[in-house]
């Protein structure tokens, strides 16, 4: 008999920047790290560099007073 395993899709937060204003409280708020703050376009926004660190819990997604982060899969 053969078991074969299937691995869930994992989620990670995507900025879209033509909402973002900047207020990085997707940064401040993130239990997991997965942001980090850089100059964008002249301003300081929150950048996914840790995706794979997600643990889904949407929390930036709540937070983002401008509606510009939904989690996706990869």
């Amino acid at each position: 008999m053969e078991i074969i395993c299937k691995v869930g899709k994992r989620m990670y937060p995507v900025i879209d920047y033509k909402k973002c204003t900047g207020a990085l409280a997707c940064y401040e708020v993130c239990p997991a790290d997965v942001f980090d703050a850089k100059e964008k376009e002249g301003v300081k926004r929150a950048i996914v560099t840790r995706p794979d660190d997600c643990i889904e819990c949407e929390q930036c997604v709540d937070a983002c007073p401008e509606d510009a982060i939904e989690l996706v899969e990869d």
